[in-house]
């Protein structure tokens, strides 16, 4: 409890600190100018093509649950879906919004295993999406960063998702990590993976399935960029590369916010917006407020449209469930 109390204060403090050294360095009149002339009518349509994403993405979930046998009604699926979203917004200091997918859908399956290898999936078939789309798009653009081709740089870190992707498939490679778990005494580490990689197997000879998520997967990954794309226009922002920008930087903005040094991402996630976008903007005076106010727009949809999660959440009973988080937490200590 103490350990968990020191770590939230932790990513409290860092977060604030990135807000603090952010307003310190950006033009802040400048960005509320930006956002006062935000044009409404983009807002509400990259508000709208974001719930339809959480649609697709609910989907992807409700067809990787058919080699498992959970059989789950869609519309539960959309609604664990915007539940984690909401926990993952509001209740940060509780738990994740994927492990809290994963609690509900044990409660609904009674499966602890398959429940955490459908969420794993879900995410892993997004990322390896994200990666190739980035990587692609940084090849075309020939996109550099401090004089640095990122283009190698994403296929460096698709290299190494694949390599971990193999061990988890392939019972030879697993039996390697098996081994240098035990070797450096990770049992517990060690037997949850034996258990995720018994799960993730199901999946082994659903070729066609596996590539009809994956496609599903760059189609959500695509939208992602398009809400981004959406909210730039609402405030009449312009790259030099066009879509081509959105493409490699919304992907790497989202490989870096995953890194867990902040309260959910926060002010680590503006802070790379700026860094990033603020290279390629044309047209702007002051090119890192109008990064930005991309960045405030971008958490503004995320937020508003978690709201749906909440609304589930006190449906299905609010303060009395306020325990689940911590038993969700509890249950992810024994997987």
């Amino acid at each position: 409890m103490i350990k968990k109390t020191a770590a939230l204060a932790l990513k409290i403090a860092v977060t604030v600190g990135f807000y603090v050294i952010i307003f310190l360095k950006v033009d802040v009149p400048q960005l509320f100018t930006q956002l006062r002339s935000t044009r409404i009518s983009f807002f509400i349509l990259a508000c709208a093509a974001y719930v339809a994403i959480q649609g697709l993405s609910a989907y992807r979930w409700y067809l990787l649950l058919r080699p498992l046998g959970l059989g789950t009604p869609y519309r539960k699926l959309l609604s664990f879906y915007f539940l984690g979203m909401f926990f993952n917004q509001f209740l940060p200091t509780s738990i994740g919004g994927d492990l809290m997918r994963v609690y509900y859908l044990k409660k609904e399956t009674k499966t602890l295993s398959g429940s955490t290898a459908s969420v794993f999936l879900d995410r892993d078939l997004g990322m390896m999406a994200l990666l190739i789309i980035a990587l692609m798009a940084a090849a075309i653009a020939g996109t550099t960063f401090n004089g640095v081709l990122l283009a190698p740089v994403f296929g460096g870190i698709l290299v190494l998702f694949l390599a971990a992707n193999v061990a988890l498939f392939y019972r030879r490679s697993y039996n390697l990590l098996h081994r240098l778990l035990l070797l450096l005494r990770m049992k517990q580490a060690d037997e949850r993976v034996e258990r995720l990689f018994e799960s993730v197997n199901s999946f082994r000879s659903r070729g066609a399935l596996l590539s009809g998520t994956l496609a599903l997967s760059f189609l959500i990954q695509f939208g992602c960029t398009v809400v981004n794309a959406l909210c730039a226009g609402a405030i009449g922002m312009r790259t030099q590369n066009g879509w081509l920008d959105f493409l490699v930087f919304i992907p790497a903005t989202g490989l870096i916010s995953m890194a867990p040094i902040s309260l959910n991402g926060m002010g680590w996630r503006e802070a790379s917006y700026i860094v990033l976008f603020q290279t390629v903007i044309i047209n702007a005076e002051k090119p890192g407020a109008q990064a930005f106010a991309l960045s405030v727009l971008w958490l503004a949809v995320i937020v508003i449209t978690s709201l749906p999660g909440g609304v589930i959440y006190l449906i299905q009973g609010g303060k009395r469930k306020t325990a689940e988080s911590d038993e969700a937490a509890r249950m992810a200590g024994a997987f």
